[in-house]
Formats: C-alpha cells, structure tokens, sequence
C-alpha cells in the first residue's frame, strides 16, 4: 500500500525508530497500531546514512505531493559538519534557506511552497557520536554509577581481554551492556525508554523533542 502520511520522518534503523517513537510517547500521544494513518508521524526506515544521503533517495521525497514535512535522522560519526553539508547540497536547491551550519536546536526550514524540512543529526547536532552517544545521555541519575561501571567494563574487555567490538561501535557496546544489565535485561531502546530505563524527560531528551514538535507542529 503506498504511504499517504504527509508528515514523514526518515531514520536509519529500528533501533532508531523504536527510540524516536518511545521518546515521543512521553510528550504526544501515538497509538499501539498498523494503522499509519492513525500515527501523528509516520517514521520510515532509510538504511545507512550513506543511503540516505544519496540523490536518488531524498530527491523522491523531497519532490512528493504528498508530503508535507519532511525530517531527516542520520548519525554524525566520526564527521558532524560534513554530514550536514552533504545534506544541504542535496536539499539546497529545493530549499535554498537552509543555512550554511546546522542550527545547534536541529534544523526546520520552509520553502515557498509551504513544504518543511527538519534535520537532527545524532547525537546532538554539535558532537561526534551516533543514537547510542545521544542515549546514553539518558540514563536516569540514579543510575550512573552502575553507567560508570559498564563503561569501566566495556573498556576493560577491549584492553584486557582483545573484546572483538571495534572502536566505532565503543557506543553501542557500552550502552547495550547496561541495558543487559537491567530488570529484565533489555536490548530495544524503545522497550527500556518505555519502562524508564531510559529516562526521556531528562535534558537531552527534551531538546530533541521541541525540535520535533516545532517541525511537525504538534
């Protein structure tokens, strides 16, 4: 069935999604359904970033009739300014106010057709990192001296053990062995920011979610 929401969100991956969605279910209201129509956003998977930012990928959306909102979800890695760049040169031309930096608050632009576009470039839109940098950042307060012990743990593995992970997955790694270590253990984001092991009304948390209220206007 061809999707007809016009308010369009594009991620990489479940984990992504699942994040996203169990984030905003702290602030708006988005129902348990396969309805798409029923959602106040319909989040789609892209793939990797590379992706993503591919010409043929954003030019369809960026040309539908049927979106209205369009936002955009990628990692930063290793290279934040030119992630966004490469996202400007391919939207420039559709939306020629996008400016020459990503806002610090996320992007939200409009052109003169009425049609929107957001850009948050994980974790922050500052930082080197990825989803898991922006998550960790969740972790309730009460809870950081066993965060600090996972992170001791993952990086004991790594020197004292050869643990396999590489360098560009340390993130995942760190966070993915606190949630182990959680009642029950949890490996979905969405799963632990539903039961609070992830706390989404901390500060980082809700700089993202007034970004993505003022693009989609909820």
């Amino acid at each position: 069935m061809v999707n007809r929401h016009p308010l369009r969100l594009v991620v990489e991956g479940y984990d992504d999604l699942y994040s996203v969605r169990g984030i905003m279910r702290n602030y708006v209201s988005w129902p348990e359904t396969s309805q798409e129509s029923q959602y106040p956003v319909f989040i789609d998977r892209g793939g990797s970033v590379d992706e993503i930012l591919n010409r043929g990928f954003l030019s369809v959306l960026l040309k539908s009739s049927v979106i209205t909102t369009l936002g955009i979800i990628v990692d930063a890695d290793e290279t934040p300014k030119q992630r966004y760049q490469r996202l400007r040169s391919l939207c420039i031309n559709s939306f020629p106010s996008m400016p020459d930096a990503l806002p610090v608050d996320g992007l939200i632009v409009a052109n003169a057709s009425k049609k929107r576009l957001g850009a948050w470039i994980m974790p922050n839109n500052q930082s080197q990192g990825d989803l898991e940098a922006f998550l960790q950042d969740l972790v309730p307060n009460q809870s950081r001296p066993l965060w600090k012990h996972a992170e001791r743990s993952v990086e004991q593995a790594k020197k004292n053990w050869h643990a396999p992970y590489r360098s560009a997955h340390t993130n995942k790694a760190k966070l993915y062995t606190w949630l182990s270590w959680q009642d029950p253990p949890v490996q979905n984001p969405g799963k632990a920011l539903d039961s609070s092991a992830l706390d989404a009304k901390l500060l980082p948390a809700q700089r993202f979610v007034r970004w993505f209220r003022d693009l989609y206007e909820l």
